[in-house]
């Protein structure tokens, strides 16, 4: 009797867990078709406009709608379990080679309702990980693989990047959104993000 009272109470749990925060780290590989693959490389190739964020990383800003077209829109909506759109954030591309990587952090909640932040691995042979911690206090590691997308829900679960010790990360980093109302509360930041200061 004690044990089916400890397995309802897990699977209970578990439930609780998975509804509430199903949506909070989503990692999904081969995400993009083959021709918006090369669309994207060709736009990255052809794309001059290169400078170093905040965290001395080499990034170009983006200029496609690629990763908002329709198909893209409702497989993100059916995952995350509500209807997104695109952010007016622009779509940035980051390059991450030896001694790079990102802090632990929580992304700035720009909306009312969390955003959706995204990263597409373009290419990695690197050894860097993307780490989480859940809300259970797991600590987690991510080797991100090419045409992969991870999306993290903004207020969410702690994040870094390891550090690049060999090889190089590229990425896109871009956001979707549930809402187009602006969280006022962050106003500077989100005025930043839009301005491409990350």
């Amino acid at each position: 009797m004690k044990l089916i009272y400890i397995i309802t109470t897990i699977i209970i749990l578990l439930f609780i867990y998975h509804r509430y925060h199903s949506d909070y780290m989503i990692y999904i590989d081969d995400f993009l078709k083959d021709n918006d693959l090369n669309d994207l490389k060709n736009h990255i190739k052809n794309n001059n406009n290169i400078k170093r964020n905040r965290n001395n990383l080499l990034t170009k800003t983006l200029n496609t709608d690629i990763f908002y077209k329709i198909k893209y829109i409702n497989k993100i909506s059916e995952i995350v379990g509500k209807n997104i759109y695109k952010s007016d954030i622009p779509t940035e591309y980051r390059l991450y080679d030896k001694s790079q990587g990102m802090n632990w952090h929580s992304d700035v909640l720009l909306y009312e309702i969390p955003q959706y932040e995204c990263v597409y691995t373009l290419s990695n042979d690197s050894d860097s990980t993307t780490d989480y911690i859940d809300h259970w206090g797991f600590h987690h590691k991510i080797w991100t693989k090419p045409n992969s997308l991870m999306i993290v829900r903004a207020d969410g679960y702690l994040h870094g990047v390891n550090p690049v010790n060999k090889g190089k990360r590229e990425i896109v980093k871009l956001i979707y959104t549930p809402t187009d109302k602006i969280n006022k509360r962050n106003i500077n930041a989100y005025n930043m993000a839009l301005n491409g200061i990350t």
